[in-house]
């Protein structure tokens, strides 16, 4: 499975995992500069709601309308990758 965050310049977020192409839990929200504390809560929401684990996720991919510069996606690189880190080396 994969996650694929989305981060349009009306600050629109949208957020979805999917197995094979297919969507199998998406949320999205208007992001007001607190990104970095509702992204991983968002991402869990999604995996508890479809009972689905953090090692089944094999990958992640950002798509932004707005510059990689941006406060966001620069938040958005790190937790998601954060989130790799933590599947090879869990506690």
């Amino acid at each position: 499975m994969k996650i694929f965050l989305e981060i349009k310049r009306d600050n629109q977020i949208n957020l979805s995992i999917t197995r094979k192409g297919n969507v199998v839990g998406r949320t999205k929200w208007k992001e007001n500069n607190s990104l970095s504390r509702i992204l991983l809560f968002k991402i869990d929401q999604i995996l508890r709601r479809r009972r689905i684990r953090l090692d089944k996720i094999s990958g992640f991919e950002i798509i932004s309308d707005v510059p990689e510069k941006w406060t966001s996606c620069r938040i958005a690189e790190i937790t998601l990758k954060s989130l790799v880190l933590a599947k090879k080396n869990p506690l």
